[in-house]
């Protein structure tokens, strides 16, 4: 036994179901927690995967208190990435970036040939033009730019070697749409190509660069399918983080903050009230910006250096193959209708500028305010009375709206992970992996976070007392927030402190820690991207963990709650 070690399948789904049994007697037991317990009861967990709440304009519910439950009840299994309920997740996965791939083709010929239905599209799409163009400002040179390696694999740096140390040490590679600004690029970071010279003169140095396609990967996202990945080549990846950064900042120049989900969460809790703002959620939002729209929409000189580092071929695996066939041969390289995707460092600055112009637009075209306007990625706020507008929009640009996931009326509205019920919070805990100790601290502390005293209390229930440790909030989930009593010595006494000690787990750092050739430049690449020995960046940590430990943390705060 350990804090972290995961019980099995069947271990788990006991355990959850124990909780939902838990949450059913602790609810009001109306007709829908009665359907969905007994799906629990009877262990159907591919209908408790494929079942759906619908939030009508009139309660149809006993209670709110019977929706918070059915949904937490629901939210045990519908995520979890081990459950197998007879879907073949990477197929279905294909699926969807197959059909992603169709939709493009249709954006783009839509944009280069035109379309009959452009009448009232056109003036909007002018309108999020000189929006786009405002917001990006002048192309910054590449000085002014800070680029930096993130955290996932390269197609020559597995993930379990992606640590900055191991990308500096790699060998170059990008696709064949940056081979034409390689060399101007790369006068950026003279150490770094100085380390890969295969030659030097007074006035230069020759490197070799592997010319590569990305690769199309598959990451667990719940119990129905996969998510579909673009592996990036080493130094597109490195630059698209520059560009991706930089977007950043500038959208945040005109109130659009990517770095903090809580404006969005707070208008969609205004909206489930007065119902005057809707949430917006597409369907393969990052898989259907299409080449075509994004030349459209940006200016030329944007358009062309973010063109100049994207990944335009991939590798696919077999099953992808199969799907796209007579479009593609095994083997070779098959080039993306799509402009980027999840995997590129700009993509979620890219998709989020492009969603806010377009729902700027629309407000403005029609004669709605903008001020309430706003978008995380593909979670876009727009006013009730442009939704419909700017559905359509959205359509033209080929974009699909969620619209199981899209209210604008009623009294639900859900945006960045909360969900509110006429300003009544009903998010659920959703838990992904197989059950362990450490999950069930997370469960039972977002239970109290969430005020459910009492399903918090049966979570802790489940808690082995040999890991049981108690601690207050706003130092991680390494504890349960609970009632506990400080740890205070003489020496802290005598030398005026106030506070005490708390015990809590920790996860180790998995650190990738062989010498590598990239050790050499390490130095300035950590101060150019201001990287420390406790910052994420740290250059040689790597994903996962080599363990816990339990250590003991110093706080002055003698409450269970921390003081903001």
């Amino acid at each position: 036994m350990s804090w972290i070690r995961e019980k099995n399948t069947r271990e788990s789904l006991d355990i959850l179901g124990q909780l939902s049994e838990s949450c059913y007697d602790l609810g009001t037991k109306g007709p829908l927690t009665s359907e969905i317990i007994f799906l629990v009861r009877s262990k159907d967990y591919r209908a408790l995967v494929d079942y759906e709440i619908s939030y009508p304009d009139s309660g149809t519910y006993a209670s709110v208190r019977e929706l918070i439950v059915a949904r937490q009840i629901l939210a045990f299994f519908q995520k979890l990435e081990f459950l197998d309920v007879g879907y073949d997740r990477e197929l279905e996965a294909s699926k969807s970036f197959v059909a992603a791939e169709k939709r493009c083709i249709e954006t783009n010929r839509r944009f280069k040939f035109g379309s009959a239905d452009t009448a009232d599209v056109a003036p909007i799409l002018f309108l999020a033009q000189r929006k786009i163009s405002q917001i990006l400002g002048p192309l910054p040179r590449l000085g002014d730019l800070t680029p930096q390696f993130g955290p996932g694999a390269n197609t020559n740096v597995k993930s379990g070697r992606a640590c900055p140390r191991a990308k500096l040490s790699a060998a170059l590679a990008c696709s064949t749409n940056f081979t034409p600004v390689a060399a101007e690029f790369l006068e950026e970071t003279p150490h770094w190509v100085a380390l890969h010279a295969t030659g030097e003169s007074t006035e230069s140095f020759t490197v070799d660069i592997e010319v590569t396609p990305g690769k199309v990967s598959f990451v667990p996202k719940n119990a129905k399918t996969h998510r579909s990945i673009v592996i990036e080549p080493i130094l597109n990846s490195f630059f698209q983080k520059g560009f991706g950064s930089y977007i950043r900042d500038r959208l945040s120049a005109f109130g659009v903050n990517l770095r903090d989900q809580s404006l969005n969460q707070s208008l969609a809790f205004q909206g489930s009230i007065d119902g005057h703002l809707a949430t917006m959620d597409l369907s393969s939002a990052s898989d259907t910006i299409a080449s075509g729209f994004v030349a459209s929409m940006l200016p030329v000189d944007w358009w062309d250096r973010l063109n100049s580092i994207r990944t335009a071929e991939v590798n696919l695996p077999t099953a992808l193959h199969d799907l796209l066939r007579p479009t593609t041969v095994n083997n070779t390289p098959y080039r993306l209708e799509k402009f980027s995707s999840m995997g590129n460092g700009f993509t979620f600055e890219l998709e989020s500028l492009l969603f806010y112009s377009l729902a700027w637009a629309v407000c403005v075209h029609t004669g709605v305010d903008t001020k309430e306007v706003n978008v995380y990625g593909d979670d876009i706020i727009v006013p009730a009375t442009a939704y419909e507008s700017l559905e359509r929009v959205l359509d033209y640009c080929g974009f699909s709206v969620n619209r199981k996931k899209s209210f604008s009326s009623g009294p639900f509205r859900e945006s960045c992970g909360a969900d509110f019920l006429s300003g009544f919070d009903i998010r659920p805990f959703y838990p992904k992996t197989r059950i362990s100790e450490r999950t069930l601290f997370t469960m039972h502390n977002w239970f109290v976070r969430h005020h459910e005293p009492e399903l918090a209390y049966e979570v802790a229930r489940l808690c082995d007392p040999r890991y049981t440790i108690y601690g207050p909030d706003g130092y991680g989930d390494g504890h349960l927030i609970g009632t506990h009593n400080l740890r205070v010595n003489r020496k802290l006494k005598r030398d005026g402190w106030a506070g005490g000690y708390f015990d809590t787990y920790v996860l180790k750092e998995k650190r990738f820690s062989n010498p590598l050739p990239g050790d050499a430049i390490l130095p300035v690449y950590s101060v150019y991207t201001r990287s420390g020995s406790t910052s994420p960046t740290d250059p040689d940590v790597v994903r996962g963990s080599r363990g816990y430990a339990k250590i003991s943390v110093y706080t002055l705060s003698g409450s269970i709650f921390s003081r903001k």
